[in-house]
């Protein structure tokens, strides 16, 4: 049995209207109704659980999409978790290999300042 549902009017330029239109009749779509309805559902169901949380959307092919089904159906890990993991992993990858040049210029700054003869002036 189906929800009682509500009319709503809105207003889109025509660039979108043409975005919108080329939706209709995919992932079960059958009007600009049924894309509006979906487009709100993902939108208001893939919020963050926290207000300081962001969401990254990512385009995957059906390549990916397969073998992200075999991962899920196998060890039950989600696109979400993958996609989650895989970022931990970029970051940490990312920031190893700059910490050298950093503990570098940190050594740097700190030789630099012990260098510096102290005036008295600047003393208190």
């Amino acid at each position: 049995m189906t929800q009682p549902t509500s009319a709503v009017s809105l207003r889109i330029n025509e660039e979108d209207l043409v975005l919108l239109d080329a939706r209709v009749g995919l992932n079960g779509t059958r009007n600009r109704s049924d894309v509006i309805r979906l487009a709100l559902q993902e939108y208001l169901h893939n919020q963050p659980l926290l207000q300081d949380m962001s969401t990254v959307r990512i385009p995957i092919g059906r390549y990916d999409q397969s073998q992200l089904a075999k991962l899920y159906e196998l060890q039950g890990v989600t696109p979400e978790l993958a996609a989650q993991e895989g970022l931990k992993l970029y970051i940490t990858k990312a920031t190893a290999s700059l910490d050298p040049i950093s503990t570098r210029l940190d050594a740097a700054l700190e030789a630099s300042r012990e260098a510096t003869i102290r005036r008295s002036e600047y003393q208190e």
